[in-house]
């Protein structure tokens, strides 16, 4: 091992279309910048931050980079376009795929009602058709067993658990690796359908 770790890294090619995105060391609490290299999708270098000032200085050294890929985060648009001021920024295909899914998961199920109406019931379709998840006494727009209600309660139950038990927000946001915003979204709402009113 001290033969392989005493050999000097391999020269990687200078890149021209860039990957940036966010690592967690300590999620919620410490984040570096990981730089990939897209063309070759090989990780180029890992940055100890997530500063808008180290990416920029790290980008400047690197004249010939030609297309930021980056998801919507202000400090990497910031050091993007501090450092390589000639590249053009994009958004990378795996954020886009992720913001409309959860988009289209939202708004099929605030109309859930409203397309149910518009396929006819036949038998054969109820048949063939996935058992439909229980639905829920409360009158939740979502029924038990659906994605986004079942992390929205659990999360919901996971908050309102430890302001019982006398944590802070500032502590519940770090044990749970939650924003501040959230945590006080779910410490205000008393029960978790307040929470979809609107989804």
């Amino acid at each position: 091992m001290r033969l392989i770790d005493a050999l000097p890294d391999p020269e990687a090619a200078a890149p021209r279309v860039v990957g940036v995105d966010e690592y967690a060391t300590r999620k919620g609490r410490h984040y570096g910048t990981v730089l990939v290299d897209v063309e070759t999708r090989r990780p180029i270098d890992l940055l100890p931050d997530r500063e808008a000032s180290s990416l920029a200085a790290w980008l400047a050294q690197r004249p010939g980079v030609e297309v930021a890929c980056r998801d919507r985060a202000p400090f990497f648009a910031e050091g993007a376009a501090a450092g390589a001021p000639q590249a053009i920024q994009v958004a990378d295909r795996w954020h886009l795929w992720h913001n409309l899914s959860d988009a289209a998961e939202r708004s099929v199920a605030q109309h859930r009602r409203c397309l149910r109406v518009l396929v006819p019931a036949t038998p054969e379709a109820e048949s063939e058709s996935e058992p439909a998840p229980a639905a829920d006494p409360s009158g939740s727009p979502w029924p038990r067993g659906h994605r986004f209600a079942e992390r929205t309660r659990t999360r919901h139950a996971a908050v309102r658990t430890l302001l019982g038990a006398g944590h802070s927000r500032r502590s519940i946001q770090r044990q749970l690796g939650m924003t501040y915003r959230t945590v006080k979204q779910l410490a205000d709402a008393q029960t978790p359908e307040e929470l979809f009113t609107g989804q």
